[in-house]
């Protein structure tokens, strides 16, 4: 309130005013779409980023640097989205790729600027061989025991699932060191229909990159006639 009299004692009537104080704006947290992980598949498409604030008026921007670029996002309900084409996704650089989010409120109060990261890795793995312990034909000796499938990979972290796929049933096996096996039962190589056995392995690296599908076959013959 402001009061006030003139020389002769006459008061003006009394003024009252306010004002708003804000000094608080912030940024919570932030994070895309496809997560901490970008591959090759999910550059096929835009990416979005979500940003939390706390603090922050609607319609107040949010400024994400990125790669050299900036994109912008309104702020509503205290978040935000911003979109990242496609095209700049795929025009990153392999390995750790890291952003700065901004934001200022209406009062003008700037919140402390927000750093995040991602790995980007577009690289697909790749299964480079296979073969059975028993070689290349399965005899009716041979099929008296389990059989292992060996796989040789490239780019494939350990702990990784491989898969094969043989005569309609699945087999899993754990990349170490880029190489994986499978163990088929020997009642299981017993039921094969003789002559050409087609297989199939597949894999996928951390980020979730497949490699092409791996092919494979041997002959089971396990009959002899005089």
């Amino acid at each position: 309130t402001v009061d006030v009299s003139d020389s002769v004692g006459n008061a003006a009537t009394q003024h009252s005013g306010s004002f708003s104080y804000d000094a608080s704006a912030s940024i919570v947290s932030s994070a895309f779409g496809f997560g901490a992980v970008l591959n090759a598949t999910e550059d096929n498409g835009d990416a979005t980023l979500t940003v939390t604030t706390a603090d922050v008026d609607d319609g107040s921007t949010v400024t994400v640097a990125l790669n050299g670029q900036s994109y912008t996002g309104t702020v509503s309900a205290d978040s935000a989205e911003v979109v990242l084409a496609a095209a700049d996704l795929q025009a990153l650089t392999e390995g750790t790729v890291a952003y700065t989010v901004d934001v200022t409120d209406s009062a003008g109060n700037a919140a402390t600027q927000h750093s995040g990261s991602f790995s980007y890795d577009a690289t697909a793995p790749a299964i480079l061989s296979s073969a059975f312990d028993f070689g290349a034909v399965l005899n009716a000796s041979e099929d008296n025991s389990d059989a292992v499938l060996s796989i040789t990979t490239s780019g494939v972290e350990d702990g990784q699932e491989a898969s094969l796929s043989l005569a309609g049933e699945t087999y899993q096996g754990t990349v170490t060191d880029n190489i994986a096996s499978f163990t088929v039962s020997a009642s299981e190589l017993q039921s094969l229909s003789e002559g050409a056995v087609t297989y199939s392995v597949d894999v996928s690296d951390s980020a979730g990159n497949a490699a092409t599908q791996h092919s494979g076959s041997f002959s089971y013959d396990a009959s002899a006639s005089i």
